[in-house]
């Protein structure tokens, strides 16, 4: 009778073992199927399926608020992201200049009303 159970149970832990293993790869190693979309030369395998983010040259609040990225398995898109960035930042630069010019200005025009010259 020990025998028996034994041998059953042995059989039924097989069984389990055996259903992990076929059906459960993907719980077990859930980055395989990221760790099989990556190129290994850098190039995406699969192209984007949403389309390229484009802002206009001086982005405002509102074209900034509505920018979401395309994400693929491992996180956000490099490419869009960087692109945002780089145009934020030119405006930000750009903005700023803009602002000390103003205010260069304004500083030059206070001066020469303090001296009393027109």
């Amino acid at each position: 009778m020990n025998y028996l159970l034994v041998t059953v149970t042995f059989v039924v832990l097989a069984a389990v073992m055996a259903g992990c293993a076929v059906l459960g790869t993907d719980r077990l190693i859930p980055g395989r199927k990221a760790i099989d979309a990556v190129s290994k030369d850098g190039l995406a395998l699969v192209p984007a399926a949403e389309p390229p983010l484009i802002l206009s040259d001086r982005p405002g609040t509102d074209e900034l608020e509505r920018v979401r990225f395309a994400t693929s398995a491992l996180g956000y898109n490099r490419d869009e992201v960087d692109g945002v960035l780089a145009k934020v930042v030119a405006e930000n630069s750009r903005l700023r200049a803009e602002l000390e010019a103003l205010r260069g200005a304004r500083g030059q025009d206070a001066a020469t009303d303090l001296r009393g010259e027109s």
